[in-house]
């Protein structure tokens, strides 16, 4: 597809096209900054605002945006209409703010595995055009999603994201890799992790050594899982992938359906993803990921198992505390299941019990203590 963005004439360069934004969101103070914080972005203009999906019906029509900033508040059936309006009358890529990790609607649920529309987590003290934070994920959001959308072949033409990403590196390439690792944090999750974990990567500095997860969750919500991650937290969440080096201040997940495993590679460490047969009932398996954290990382590690049914990694982090790693299991009371930090500490693999709202900070102390 040709890409009006990616090379200008010398015209051109004078007169950059830009993505033609629309920002529907129901709280007015969001509304107003959200608006000023694309219009400071390059290659992006607001061409209109809507307080309601039934208002923004009518600055689709009027405004032709290029892309939908929607907010998503409590009123799940307005979304959902609105979505399903889009997907038939007017399609175009959405950055979907909720507070939810997956939208509770089948329609939003689809438009994500459609590829049209992507979410980004809504900061729980609100939208206020100083927090620097939310104002380059939600810009981030906003490019990589037009150009995931115009790549797919579903638009005339790309967005001015191409620019970027025809001049720099990809996120993941362009932060400096540093393969001189402290300890290694591996962390398996199942029921109710999906919510603990966002918690506990947003307690973790954008320096600290490399993370890896496995989460027990369907194929289809993996990568809005990772997506939500990495809103959540400094560091740079992404999905493992076979041979991918493993680098300091990244965290890796395997969240699809594969088995996720780290092997030995020089001074430092590769991810590996390999077999589909279920280990301990599941694939990916927490005990094959912490099992080969005990092979190849052996003290050099740190291991969680945190909430989650069933026994998957408890025996994965016995096998860990053999191999001299500093092990924890996240406490009962605030795990919505303690099956599998529960098995973990019946067979005396976790050193320590620990609440989910101490788990994070726990982690950095034990890498760096």
């Amino acid at each position: 597809m040709a890409n009006r963005f990616a090379s200008a004439p010398d015209q051109g360069e004078k007169r950059k096209a830009v993505l033609r934004v629309l920002v529907i969101e129901g709280d007015a103070n969001a509304r107003m900054a959200m608006v000023d914080i694309l219009s400071q972005a390059e290659h992006i203009e607001v061409v209109g605002v809507a307080s309601d999906p039934m208002m923004a019906r009518m600055q689709v029509k009027v405004r032709k945006p290029e892309l939908l900033v929607l907010g998503d508040h409590h009123d799940t059936e307005q979304t959902e209409g609105f979505l399903n309006y889009l997907a038939g009358a007017a399609p175009m890529p959405v950055v979907l703010l909720s507070e939810r990790l997956l939208p509770s609607g089948d329609v939003g649920r689809q438009a994500i595995r459609a590829g049209w529309v992507a979410l980004l987590l809504r900061p729980a003290k609100g939208i206020v055009r100083d927090d620097r934070v939310f104002a380059d994920k939600l810009i981030r959001q906003v490019r990589e999603t037009a150009v995931k959308y115009a790549d797919k072949g579903a638009v005339s033409a790309a967005s001015p994201a191409a620019v970027n990403r025809a001049s720099k590196l990809p996120p993941t390439e362009a932060r400096p890799h540093h393969a001189m690792l402290d300890k290694i944090i591996a962390i398996g999750a199942s029921t109710g992790g999906t919510e603990a974990l966002r918690q506990v990567v947003a307690a973790l500095p954008a320096d600290l050594s490399a993370v890896l997860i496995v989460q027990h969750i369907p194929k289809v919500f993996a990568a809005s899982f990772i997506d939500r991650l990495d809103q959540s937290t400094a560091m740079r969440v992404v999905a493992a992938s076979d041979g991918l080096q493993i680098c300091k201040g990244h965290i890796y997940v395997g969240a699809g359906d594969q088995h996720f495993y780290i092997e030995k590679q020089g001074a430092g460490f590769v991810c590996r993803l390999g077999g589909q047969d279920k280990v301990s009932g599941h694939c990916p398996s927490v005990n094959v990921l912490f099992d080969s954290v005990a092979q190849h990382a052996g003290a050099k590690a740190v291991g969680a198992l945190m909430t989650g049914m069933g026994e998957d990694g408890a025996a994965g982090l016995k096998n860990m505390r053999s191999a001299r790693a500093r092990t924890v299991a996240q406490d009962k009371d605030s795990s919505v299941v303690w099956g599998m930090p529960g098995a973990a500490v019946k067979i005396g693999a976790a050193e320590e019990q620990i609440p989910l709202h101490a788990m994070g900070e726990k982690l950095v102390q034990l890498v760096r203590g």
